[in-house]
């Protein structure tokens, strides 16, 4: 009942053996996020360096898509483009010890002078069109802004300056050509030749760079599985973690979320425990808890349980088993949901834990942290909702008994769709042999900006030698000050900000107060069938259900008892059952 095998080595587990998680293969998300590893570079170099080359910390849970083909395409798109560069590179360096440097000087002019001339024409309308405007003021006697509404009239204006700039520079990169072309006394045609031998070559080598990630994105689009192939040590590392049961979370510095309030934004995500999963948009706060009590009138010491009538896993297991029906797959109307344990420990409390990092956390262990309400780690059953992995909504629910008493703890994330950029490869003839038409004619078009790209050459040797030293898991074995809790989460990175999802926001209180509603119902259904007295619970239960209309996004700004507006006036009612009105708080 319990997601999670006993290990028969408590201490060591084979990376070929997985632990059975619940990542999403081949979804909208995963193939977004691929792609953008041939559109978005500074994407590609983050997904290489901070997670793949970063062996000390462990990788975030993948909601709603999956990592591994996410890393193996940046690497290709990163090895396309560095042969691209290796290219050029050696290509100039032959031409400047075999033709001279002259040579070079010449064609370094050729695509300062296509650069120059293209942003010159790119500016040439607007400057049109401001001299237009001069002119039929100048004839009517009246000033531009009586003859049209310029809104942008300075733009306008930097328009036509940076048109003079480029007509500028055009003119002096075409002196310092022909001056190059004859430097060395020898007709000017055999330097032209010999930049035009050099130059075919790098453009040869960037337009087959370009037709190779056209053909990379058409077979994300249409490839019916995007693992292929064997994994790597370190994609099975990424693998293993991504979809492990445990999950080690950093507790942030106060001091480095300090802000000034004219920064302050209460849409910014803020660093939780529930690493990967999103914005913190719904939670109970405080959690809501009840009192062990049997059914009666009698006084409270007569109606206390001494001993709790039930075990906390009793309770977790009834919860899952509830849940799970609601995703029956037989039905059409279903919930596409997944349940499963999720395990959250702090990074300065693994070193007594590391067992837990060895392999899936077996039955008897899940048991006795969920048993024990103490213990250094927490577990959360974790409910995601989603159906392509662009807007993944989980609902995480920690139950504890303690203080004769039953707390839950309810929070709600959410995870945005991905950059309106990645999605290019779902768009009409973005695809196919058309599209690799396009990729090769706009790479000849950017023939400058691609051989410029050439001095990010350096960076390869690093990241290469970071691949090579990242093969082995160095978050197993416990290291002096170095903290393995997962730094970054490229699915929660890349995700839109909350303020620009206002479409999405009822879809997830939809799913938010689905699940909320049936984790309340089978707890009351639990409680009951165990002689505990549910009458504060239903109470509670109803303040939560009805507190509808708005997202708690994580609790940043609180307003108590407070009015806005001229004349608004505020009336504090006190009640009876204090308790019961402070649950479901939103």
């Amino acid at each position: 009942m319990i997601t999670g095998s006993i290990s028969l080595d408590d201490t060591r587990v084979s990376l070929t053996k997985q632990p059975k998680g619940h990542v999403n293969h081949d979804t909208a998300a995963t193939r977004h996020l691929c792609a953008g590893t041939y559109l978005d570079r500074a994407f590609r170099r983050k997904v290489l360096e901070q997670v793949y080359n970063d062996p000390h910390h462990r990788v975030a849970p993948s909601y709603g898509f999956d990592l591994v083909p996410v890393v193996r395409h940046a690497w290709r798109s990163w090895l396309l483009e560095s042969l691209q560069q290796a290219v050029t590179c050696l290509v100039l360096t032959i031409g400047w010890f075999c033709l001279g440097g002259h040579v070079i000087v010449v064609l370094l002019c050729w695509l300062g002078l296509f650069y120059f001339a293209r942003a010159g024409a790119a500016a040439l309308p607007d400057a049109l069109r401001l001299k237009r405007l001069e002119l039929i003021g100048w004839l009517l006697r009246r000033s531009a802004r009586d003859i049209s509404e310029i809104k942008d009239e300075q733009r306008l204006q930097d328009q036509l300056w940076m048109l003079r700039l480029h007509s500028a520079l055009c003119l002096i990169t075409l002196v310092v050509a022909t001056v190059s072309a004859g430097w060395t006394g020898r007709p000017p045609s055999a330097a032209i030749s010999a930049a035009f031998i050099l130059l075919l070559p790098i453009a040869l080598a960037i337009v087959a760079a370009a037709t190779l990630r056209q053909i990379s994105l058409n077979q994300i689009a249409r490839a019916p599985v995007l693992r292929s192939g064997r994994l790597s040590r370190r994609q099975k590392i990424i693998n293993y973690q991504q979809s492990h049961t445990v999950v080690v979370f950093q507790r942030p510095d106060p001091k480095a979320e300090m802000e000034d309030w004219e920064d302050f934004d209460p849409f910014d995500r803020e660093r939780t425990i529930f690493v990967g999963s999103g914005q913190l948009v719904h939670r109970w706060l405080p959690p809501l808890v009840i009192q062990l009590l049997r059914p009666g009138s009698e006084s409270m010491r007569e109606r206390e349980y001494t001993r709790p009538p039930f075990r906390t896993d009793e309770l977790v297991d009834h919860l899952r088993v509830a849940m799970r029906r609601v995703a029956d797959r037989e039905d059409p109307r279903r919930i596409r949901l997944t349940v499963c344990d999720r395990v959250f420990i702090e990074e300065l409390d693994v070193s007594a834990e590391c067992d837990l990092l060895y392999g899936a956390p077996g039955v008897a262990r899940l048991r006795q942290i969920i048993d024990d309400s103490h213990h250094a780690a927490h577990q959360f059953l974790e409910m995601q909702v989603t159906t392509d992995g662009e807007l993944v909504t989980t609902v995480f629910l920690r139950a504890a008994v303690r203080g004769r008493s039953l707390s839950l703890d309810f929070a709600a994330c959410a995870l945005t769709r991905t950059p309106a950029d990645y999605h290019v490869i779902d768009h009409y003839g973005e695809t196919g042999a058309g599209a690799v038409v396009r990729a090769a004619l706009r790479a000849l078009w950017r023939l400058p900006e691609e051989v410029g790209q050439v001095v990010r050459l350096i960076r390869a040797p690093l990241t290469l030698a970071g691949a090579a030293l990242a093969r082995k898991d160095r978050t197993l074995v416990p290291r002096r000050r170095l903290p393995v809790g997962s730094r970054i989460s490229i699915r929660e990175d890349k995700s839109l900000p909350w303020k620009e999802s206002r479409f999405d926001e009822i879809r997830i209180h939809d799913d938010i107060k689905l699940v909320e509603l049936r984790l309340l119902k089978a707890t009351e259904e639990f409680l009951d069938g165990r002689k505990v007295d549910t009458t504060a619970f239903k109470r509670m239960a109803s303040n939560i259900i009805n507190n509808s209309g708005v997202l708690n996004m994580g609790g940043r700004l609180e307003m108590k008892n407070s009015a806005v507006g001229s004349g608004s006036r505020v009336q504090v009612q006190m009640q009876a059952q204090t308790g019961a009105s402070q649950q479901g708080g939103v």
